[in-house]
């Protein structure tokens, strides 16, 4: 019996070695997100109320777009720094429909005038992680991170000679929490959710789920969901932006 106990708790240190090993210091992982769109604007300025613009259904944004995502994430033992970012970008055009014209940012676009908008975002994140329990694959990790999104709205009607743009650099500090569990055939299926809350005036959520599979070590091919939710109040101007889709990722670690 002693003998079995033994050599069970050698073969599970020297499993224990050998995944430790196989840790990767630095993960380099690329996405291609393929994400739907919905969001509400609402610009207050020079005393004219703005008014609340869907941007798909008022101003002709394409709701479906795709965008690239680049990771890195260095990590020592159970503490680890990533960064990330994402570019992301919509354009369209329609004429004006409703009777009394969009008010956006103290201009008056009238009914019927042709008017192409473009919304950009940079989404840039700075995070910690420390993994509070990290044992065969089965993890848990707490987060701190920094999101920082630089916006710009724009409606152009070059014909009736107006244009009206409005930027902003939002720093978001959020906390949050990853888990990952292990599943045979070299599988294991993970999630982590961020973000903050205001109360009613402003929350912002950034959530994903994936499954993944390791063909190879420090090789990983998964897919999965993502979903951000971001609200913002302030007196007579409103943001509310909902993105989400699948995604499909390539990481590999050194």
């Amino acid at each position: 019996m002693k003998k079995l106990i033994l050599f069970t708790v050698t073969l599970l240190a020297v499993f224990a070695i050998s995944s430790s090993r196989a840790e990767a210091v630095l993960e380099i992982d690329g996405r291609y997100w393929l994400s739907t769109l919905d969001s509400n604007v609402q610009v207050t300025d020079g005393g004219l109320l703005g008014t609340d613009i869907n941007l798909v259904d008022d101003l002709g944004i394409d709701d479906e777009e795709s965008f690239p995502e680049i990771r890195v994430r260095l990590g020592l033992g159970s503490h680890h720094l990533r960064y990330s970012y994402m570019s992301l970008s919509w354009d369209g055009s329609t004429n004006i429909a409703d009777l009394t014209g969009i008010d956006f940012g103290g201009t008056n676009f009238a009914q019927t005038t042709l008017v192409k908008t473009s919304l950009d975002i940079d989404y840039h994140r700075l995070g910690y992680e420390y993994d509070l329990i990290d044992l065969l694959r089965n993890r848990i990790t707490l987060i701190a991170e920094l999101k920082y999104l630089d916006v710009e709205t724009e409606l152009d009607a070059p014909i009736a000679a107006l244009n009206e743009s409005e930027s902003t650099s939002v720093p978001i500090p959020t906390v949050g929490i990853g888990i990952q569990a292990g599943l045979p055939a070299l599988l294991d299926v993970s999630a982590e959710v961020t973000g903050i809350g205001l109360g009613s005036d402003a929350y912002f959520i950034d959530a994903e789920a994936m499954i993944n599979f390791h063909p190879a070590p420090l090789f990983v091919v998964s897919g999965g969901y993502r979903y951000i939710n971001l609200h913002a109040e302030d007196n007579d101007d409103k943001l509310d932006f909902l993105l989400d889709g699948p995604f499909l990722m390539v990481k590999i670690g050194f």
